[in-house]
């Protein structure tokens, strides 16, 4: 790849949730303390929401990282286009790893018990739906909500995190048992031109680049040829590196960027 020629320890720009690129800017941050605020108080539900690409799932990789080391346990669906039994079953899964009964009431059993051993260990069990705007069936939306029926006198022994695209969240409001359980609402939106600026920075920091390698013209470009989203950044820095390589550029140019922009026509 471009590693060597840019002088890059590993590729700065991959659409993988790794923690260690995390970048929070004001908007993510936000959002990450609301939502550690959610788990820490043992809140029963959270919904987060955020155009595609906009960084929610690496959101969710920090948050679960930071939490772990306060004792919440976390089972992550993603991929929820499942019945309202085999939501359950998922969940389940995330939390024992192993294959869960087939019996609706015997999977309810056991994520009750579950939910009461773990908070007798002193430790919170955390539910995260990932994409829950691709959930198919309203009924669903009722199992999950019932789940929030786990709770002693004092405190919940689940908490639910809603994670998806912005019309997730109509979906909930239409729920009005649901929706008068949400203790937490937070949507995230792109980067500013300065957040672009800085995110891009710091994955190259990350990636062990020891030069600028786009201006900040570059970056300006970047930003609003991206719209400000964390993917197209990527994609669009991605491809920049790649074309530069190929050119054998001693910098990023803007004839370069919008070379790289051109090959994404049609993907975008």
């Amino acid at each position: 790849m471009y590693n060597e020629y840019w002088k890059l320890t590993e590729l700065p720009f991959e659409n993988n949730p790794d923690p260690r690129f995390y970048f929070e800017s004001a908007g993510h941050a936000e959002a990450l303390s609301r939502l550690e605020y959610l788990v820490n108080e043992r809140k029963p539900l959270g919904v987060l929401t955020g155009v595609y690409g906009c960084g929610k799932t690496l959101l969710l990789h920090s948050l679960a990282t930071d939490m772990r080391l306060q004792a919440a346990v976390f089972s992550t669906v993603n991929n929820p286009r499942v019945d309202d039994l085999g939501m359950l079953r998922m969940i389940l899964h995330g939390f024992k790893k192993i294959d869960p009964p087939t019996n609706k009431a015997d999977v309810l059993m056991e994520l009750e018990k579950w939910a009461t051993d773990t908070a007798e260990d002193g430790k919170h069990s955390v539910i995260v739906i990932d994409e829950a705007h691709a959930i198919e069936n309203e009924k669903t939306f009722e199992e999950l909500r019932l789940l929030l029926n786990l709770q002693t006198d004092k405190r919940s022994l689940v908490t639910l995190l809603l994670v998806g695209q912005p019309e997730l969240r109509p979906r909930i409001e239409s729920n009005k048992q649901l929706n008068q359980r949400v203790s937490m609402r937070c949507h995230l939106g792109p980067f500013g031109a300065e957040e672009t600026a800085r995110y891009i920075n710091h994955r190259l920091e990350i990636a062990g680049a020891q030069t600028e390698l786009f201006s900040p013209e570059q970056t300006a470009l970047v930003h609003k040829l991206s719209g400000g989203i964390p993917r197209w950044i990527n994609q669009i820095c991605h491809l920049s590196l790649m074309v530069g390589f190929s050119k054998e550029a001693q910098t990023i140019t803007p004839e370069i960027i919008r070379e790289a922009v051109h090959d994404l026509v049609g993907v975008k």
